[in-house]
């Protein structure tokens, strides 16, 4: 998720917010490893993922309204570039040189969470867990721990519809797809009735696809691939249907694979399954097909609803000052905190009160409101589903390389995915 949970989806600029305190008890707390009590005071340091300069005046007024709460205390804040956050946190954990607190998406937080190099929030933090949605504080469990970081901003997807291209299809009137095997049957018509396609299966998305049919991935313990099932192969051998009927565009599966967006900006395809941040970027573009864009709720994942990716507030046991650490990624993540960085950004808060405001439940107003509603109702309502811990980007990356091969028709389906679950379990198995 560069890595997709890297969130560049920020689009509203920041202003300065004088930031109230969120009223958290800093009490001790133990069981995570290490001990995480004790008096807060003293210096930590801070590190976050490509949050400036948009978000300065927001982060900056977060800090000094925990200092204010907490006299004597400092927080010393960093900002490095997303795409360099992997190498640079491995690097850092190898030197012992970490900072006291980490925005990490994660793909960065797994490698670490499985060293037991973070401090497990689920026992330092435990009170605040029943505010979390569940599907936040679930991605956020890795390596044996409950929750390996606090759980801070998230996205989840709509579904996007280019009308002209459903009512050319006579489509126009007809239910929603609620399911991927139900997008690929409409794909088919679409491309039948249109010459164009329905929608973009993508490397990213691709583990979504088969969840959504009970396609477990993993087994229980994340240290088996299970990808090849019956289900998996018949909608493989779906997709390489359709894509030979031109329901998927022609170089969606190729080595360079174009973005969804792009494809979907130009016209060339009916549906995009994406977050609503991405439509700013489509009416910028492409105003006329923003024009006849239309949402829906996006696709069911195993019947309870769609990806959710989050970002998340990790302390390393290393840190010298842990009850410091500890209260501030507390302060950083509560309701109050999370939905002033909302309001500013197209991101969502992780936490179930701040979901409750009227700015994500506001109905009417152009598609990016109706967006955010649509997506704050999936997480409030428990339909968004974290993706199991064992599969990152190097999971995803080595499954679709192998399912594109019989999306083209190069191997059969069920070849396709056995020679993907030899890669994965290659990968589960170095990890352990």
């Amino acid at each position: 998720m560069a890595r997709r949970s890297a969130f560049r989806l920020f689009t509203a600029a920041a202003g300065a917010l004088a930031l109230a305190g969120c009223g958290l008890g800093d009490g001790p707390q133990t069981g995570s490893g290490v001990d995480t009590s004790g008096e807060v005071k003293g210096d930590i340091t801070f590190q976050t993922l490509q949050l400036s300069p948009t978000f300065d005046g927001y982060l900056r007024g977060v800090i000094a309204a925990f200092e204010k709460d907490h006299p004597g205390t400092k927080v010393t804040w960093t900002d490095i570039p997303s795409n360099s956050a992997a190498r640079k946190t491995n690097a850092d954990a190898v030197a012992g040189s970490l900072p006291d607190v980490m925005d990490l998406d994660t793909g960065t937080l797994a490698p670490l969470a499985r060293k037991g190099l973070v401090v497990d929030m689920g026992a330092a933090a435990n009170d605040l867990k029943g505010g979390f949605v569940e599907s936040a504080w679930k991605s956020v469990s890795f390596g044996g721990s409950s929750a390996s970081a606090l759980p801070w901003y998230l996205n989840t997807p709509v579904l996007m519809k280019n009308s002209a291209l459903l009512e050319q299809a006579g489509l126009g009137s007809a239910p929603d797809p609620a399911s991927y095997p139900e997008l690929v049957e409409a794909s088919a018509k679409i491309a039948a009735a249109t010459g164009k396609a329905g929608f973009q299966p993508t490397q990213l998305g691709f583990h979504t696809y088969l969840r959504s049919l009970g396609v477990p991935l993993v087994n229980d313990q994340g240290t088996e691939a299970v990808v090849r099932t019956p289900e998996a192969i018949a909608f493989v051998e779906s997709l390489a249907k359709l894509q030979k009927s031109g329901g998927i565009p022609a170089d969606a599966v190729s080595a360079q694979q174009r973005g969804e967006i792009e494809t979907f900006q130009e016209g060339q395809t009916a549906y995009l399954e994406t977050g609503g941040s991405r439509l700013k970027i489509i009416q910028q573009n492409a105003p006329a097909v923003y024009a006849r864009t239309t949402l829906t709720k996006p696709l069911a994942v195993n019947g309870k609803g769609t990806w959710v990716v989050a970002h998340g507030v990790a302390v390393p046991k290393a840190s010298k000052n842990l009850p410091t650490a500890v209260a501030f990624a507390k302060f950083l993540t509560s309701a109050d905190n999370q939905l002033a960085l909302a309001k500013q950004s197209s991101v969502f808060p992780s936490t179930a009160k701040s979901l409750e405001d009227a700015f994500f439940t506001a109905e009417g107003g152009d598609l990016v409101a109706q967006a955010r509603a649509i997506s704050a109702a999936s997480l409030k309502n428990g339909t968004t589903n974290a993706t199991p811990a064992a599969v990152d980007s190097e999971f995803t990356t080595a499954l679709w390389s192998s399912v594109q091969r019989a999306i083209v028709g190069e191997v059969p389906a069920d070849q396709a995915l056995a020679d993907a679950e030899t890669k994965l379990n290659s990968i589960l198995k170095a990890r352990q």
